[in-house]
Protein backbone atom coordinates (compact mmCIF):
# COMPACT_ATOMS: atom_id res chain seq x y z
CA UNK A 1 0.00 0.00 0.00
CA UNK A 2 1.08 3.21 -0.73
CA UNK A 3 1.04 5.72 1.58
CA UNK A 4 0.62 9.72 0.50
CA UNK A 5 1.84 12.59 2.07
CA UNK A 6 -0.83 15.40 2.95
CA UNK A 7 1.30 17.82 4.72
CA UNK A 8 1.62 20.67 2.47
CA UNK A 9 5.29 21.22 1.19
CA UNK A 10 7.37 24.24 2.06
CA UNK A 11 7.80 26.70 -0.57
CA UNK A 12 10.46 29.41 -0.98
CA UNK A 13 9.10 32.98 -1.92
CA UNK A 14 11.21 35.84 -2.53
CA UNK A 15 9.96 39.19 -1.37
CA UNK A 16 9.92 41.84 1.68
CA UNK A 17 9.03 41.50 5.14
CA UNK A 18 8.51 44.55 7.10
CA UNK A 19 8.15 44.81 10.86
CA UNK A 20 6.43 47.62 12.65
CA UNK A 21 8.11 48.81 16.38
CA UNK A 22 4.87 50.19 17.41
CA UNK A 23 2.85 47.09 17.76
CA UNK A 24 5.62 44.32 17.24
CA UNK A 25 3.72 42.94 14.12
CA UNK A 26 5.05 41.66 10.70
CA UNK A 27 4.31 41.83 7.49
CA UNK A 28 5.40 40.52 4.00
CA UNK A 29 4.61 41.20 0.75
CA UNK A 30 5.69 38.93 -2.24
CA UNK A 31 7.42 39.22 -5.33
CA UNK A 32 6.37 38.61 -8.99
CA UNK A 33 3.48 39.39 -7.69
CA UNK A 34 2.04 41.87 -10.65
CA UNK A 35 -0.08 42.18 -13.88
CA UNK A 36 1.15 39.87 -16.52
CA UNK A 37 3.37 41.95 -18.69
CA UNK A 38 2.13 39.95 -22.06
CA UNK A 39 -1.00 40.51 -23.79
CA UNK A 40 -2.46 39.01 -27.02
CA UNK A 41 -0.68 35.34 -26.56
CA UNK A 42 -0.02 33.50 -29.75
CA UNK A 43 2.06 30.36 -29.79
CA UNK A 44 2.20 27.88 -32.56
CA UNK A 45 3.13 23.81 -33.06
CA UNK A 46 7.22 23.74 -32.10
CA UNK A 47 7.37 26.36 -29.56
CA UNK A 48 7.30 29.81 -31.16
CA UNK A 49 5.51 32.18 -29.38
CA UNK A 50 4.19 35.97 -29.84
CA UNK A 51 3.17 38.37 -27.74
CA UNK A 52 2.64 41.96 -27.24
CA UNK A 53 4.24 43.70 -24.47
CA UNK A 54 2.10 45.70 -22.05
CA UNK A 55 3.39 49.20 -20.80
CA UNK A 56 3.69 53.29 -21.16
CA UNK A 57 5.00 51.64 -25.08
CA UNK A 58 3.47 48.16 -25.80
CA UNK A 59 6.14 46.07 -28.60
CA UNK A 60 5.67 42.80 -30.70
CA UNK A 61 7.84 40.47 -29.72
CA UNK A 62 8.72 36.78 -30.97
CA UNK A 63 10.43 33.97 -30.10
CA UNK A 64 11.14 31.23 -32.20
CA UNK A 65 12.35 27.55 -30.56
CA UNK A 66 13.87 24.70 -32.15
CA UNK A 67 15.68 21.73 -31.01
CA UNK A 68 19.74 21.76 -31.52
CA UNK A 69 19.59 18.08 -32.90
CA UNK A 70 16.74 19.31 -35.38
CA UNK A 71 17.98 17.93 -38.75
CA UNK A 72 16.47 21.32 -40.46
CA UNK A 73 16.24 23.80 -37.75
CA UNK A 74 15.68 26.77 -40.96
CA UNK A 75 12.21 24.65 -42.10
CA UNK A 76 11.22 24.94 -38.73
CA UNK A 77 11.52 28.27 -37.62
CA UNK A 78 10.81 29.38 -41.23
CA UNK A 79 7.57 27.25 -40.36
CA UNK A 80 7.15 29.41 -36.82
CA UNK A 81 7.76 32.33 -38.13
CA UNK A 82 5.46 32.13 -40.97
CA UNK A 83 2.54 30.97 -38.63
CA UNK A 84 3.03 33.17 -35.70
CA UNK A 85 2.71 36.42 -38.75
CA UNK A 86 0.71 35.39 -40.82
CA UNK A 87 -2.08 37.90 -39.91
CA UNK A 88 0.82 40.56 -39.83
CA UNK A 89 1.58 40.37 -43.68
CA UNK A 90 1.24 43.47 -45.78
CA UNK A 91 -2.21 43.43 -47.66
CA UNK A 92 0.45 44.56 -51.03
CA UNK A 93 4.00 43.64 -51.91
CA UNK A 94 6.35 45.15 -50.08
CA UNK A 95 8.56 47.97 -51.75
CA UNK A 96 11.61 47.74 -52.70
CA UNK A 97 14.40 49.91 -50.97
CA UNK A 98 14.57 52.99 -52.76
CA UNK A 99 18.61 52.80 -51.87
CA UNK A 100 18.40 49.73 -54.53
CA UNK A 101 16.74 51.82 -56.91
CA UNK A 102 18.63 52.62 -60.14
CA UNK A 103 15.71 54.08 -62.86
CA UNK A 104 12.33 56.23 -61.54
CA UNK A 105 11.36 58.19 -64.41
CA UNK A 106 8.02 58.05 -66.48
CA UNK A 107 5.80 55.14 -65.05
CA UNK A 108 9.24 52.84 -64.90
CA UNK A 109 11.00 52.21 -61.93
CA UNK A 110 14.00 49.22 -61.78
CA UNK A 111 15.69 48.19 -58.68
CA UNK A 112 18.95 46.39 -58.86
CA UNK A 113 20.27 44.15 -55.75
CA UNK A 114 24.09 43.81 -56.12
CA UNK A 115 23.85 41.04 -53.69
CA UNK A 116 21.67 38.58 -55.74
CA UNK A 117 22.50 39.93 -59.08
CA UNK A 118 19.63 40.68 -59.76
CA UNK A 119 17.30 43.40 -61.66
CA UNK A 120 13.86 44.04 -61.00
CA UNK A 121 11.78 46.50 -62.83
CA UNK A 122 7.93 47.66 -63.00
CA UNK A 123 6.12 49.68 -65.09
CA UNK A 124 2.73 52.22 -64.31
CA UNK A 125 0.50 53.16 -67.37
CA UNK A 126 -2.31 55.22 -66.75
CA UNK A 127 -5.18 53.25 -69.46
CA UNK A 128 -7.41 56.69 -69.26
CA UNK A 129 -4.47 58.06 -71.18
CA UNK A 130 -3.14 55.35 -73.14
CA UNK A 131 -6.66 54.18 -74.10
CA UNK A 132 -5.17 52.98 -77.49
CA UNK A 133 -1.88 53.54 -77.58
CA UNK A 134 -1.21 50.99 -74.08
CA UNK A 135 1.22 49.06 -76.50
CA UNK A 136 3.10 52.24 -77.39
CA UNK A 137 3.45 53.12 -73.63
CA UNK A 138 5.46 49.78 -73.09
CA UNK A 139 7.39 50.00 -76.10
CA UNK A 140 8.35 53.36 -74.48
CA UNK A 141 9.11 51.97 -71.09
CA UNK A 142 11.28 49.31 -71.92
CA UNK A 143 13.03 51.56 -74.23
CA UNK A 144 13.45 54.17 -71.39
CA UNK A 145 15.09 51.45 -69.38
CA UNK A 146 17.44 50.27 -72.20
CA UNK A 147 18.30 54.03 -72.56
CA UNK A 148 19.15 54.35 -69.11
CA UNK A 149 20.58 51.19 -67.30
CA UNK A 150 23.95 51.34 -69.53
CA UNK A 151 24.02 54.66 -68.19
CA UNK A 152 24.14 53.62 -64.72
CA UNK A 153 27.59 53.01 -62.58
CA UNK A 154 26.21 50.16 -60.38
CA UNK A 155 24.44 48.48 -63.11
CA UNK A 156 27.34 48.32 -65.68
CA UNK A 157 29.68 47.58 -62.89
CA UNK A 158 27.12 44.53 -61.79
CA UNK A 159 27.05 43.59 -65.13
CA UNK A 160 31.02 43.68 -65.78
CA UNK A 161 31.33 41.51 -62.67
CA UNK A 162 28.68 39.30 -63.82
CA UNK A 163 30.80 38.38 -67.04
CA UNK A 164 33.97 38.07 -65.47
CA UNK A 165 32.70 35.24 -63.26
CA UNK A 166 30.93 33.73 -65.29
CA UNK A 167 33.90 33.37 -67.50
CA UNK A 168 36.19 32.24 -65.02
CA UNK A 169 33.62 29.41 -64.50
Amino acid sequence: MLKTDSTPKKVKVRGTGTFDPSDNSFGFVPFNEAPSTQANVKTCAGGGKRWTTTGADPSKMLTLKCKESSPDPYAELSKQFAALTKDLRPKKPVEQPAEQRVVSEGGLQCWLDTEKSELAFSGTIDLTKHTRDWQAEVLRQVQLMVRRLPANERFTKLITNIKKEHNHV
